[in-house]
């Protein structure tokens, strides 16, 4: 069984997965957001990761700047001229500094993960899986601490090469590739399907029988939440959830 998840999961300790942070309380993918999302408690923290002009590892779900006060592309610009911008979309902005709004270095989020003991949930944004594992590694975490995150099947088969023991997960997976994905190892996936009362069981019986874990989009509600147990789903990607059910 992979590390992750020795334990099983329950209502009293759900694998809540904060969404970009934790953003009822702070804009997605900042400093704040990631904080609060530790400090909440949350099984595990997810991000976008892009690489700067001059290689410098950032947290942006875009591939530019598009919620800040400059749109500018993260892979055509230098990180001396990317810090400079400040997130002007998102929750209770006039709560935080410019600084606390800058864009955030993928070495700080995982700073903010080791502190809150908090899994690093990490969405490739290109192919540089060794590159960004790296990161992960210099930052004291092992392989089996973290998840790497992608919807391009391609790029979890580089990320194995890279790390044999990191925990995979596939989004919004087709089934005709999850043969591939079981024969990965340690592995998991999420359904494009938005509302968990939509979601058949057999789709769930079907990764299961694989050795696969399993989510589902957003778990936004105490009844989706609820529901998602009842489906025997394995971690619960959210937006604002967290805390015992």
């Amino acid at each position: 069984m992979a590390k992750l998840f020795e334990k099983p999961q329950t209502k009293e300790k759900p694998r809540y997965i904060s969404h970009r942070g934790f953003q009822p309380l702070a804009p997605e993918n900042s400093l704040p957001s990631f904080t609060y999302a530790g400090y909440l408690g949350q099984w595990a923290i997810e991000t976008d990761v892009h690489a700067t002009r001059d290689g410098i590892l950032v947290c942006c779900h875009n591939a530019s700047t598009t919620h800040y006060n400059e749109d500018l592309v993260i892979a055509e610009n230098d990180w001396n001229v990317l810090r400079q911008l400040h997130i002007r979309e998102g929750e209770r902005l006039e709560c935080f500094t410019d600084e606390e709004l800058r864009l955030p270095l993928f070495s700080e989020y995982l700073a903010i993960c080791k502190h809150y003991g908090s899994v690093p949930f990490i969405e490739l944004k290109s192919g540089n899986a060794g590159e960004v594992m790296e990161a992960v590694l210099k930052a004291g975490f092992t392989e089996d601490e973290v998840v790497i995150s992608t919807g391009k099947l391609e790029w979890l088969a580089d990320t194995r090469k890279a790390a044999s023991n990191v925990f995979l997960h596939w989004i919004f997976a087709k089934e005709e590739g999850l043969e591939k994905l079981a024969s990965l190892g340690n592995a998991g996936l999420s359904w494009n399907i938005p509302n968990a009362f939509d979601c058949p069981p057999d789709k769930i019986a079907l990764v299961k029988d694989m050795g696969l874990k399993v989510c589902l989009r957003a778990g936004d509600s105490v009844a989706s939440v609820q529901h998602m147990f009842e489906l025997g789903l394995d971690y619960i990607p959210t937006n604002r959830m967290h805390g015992v059910l």
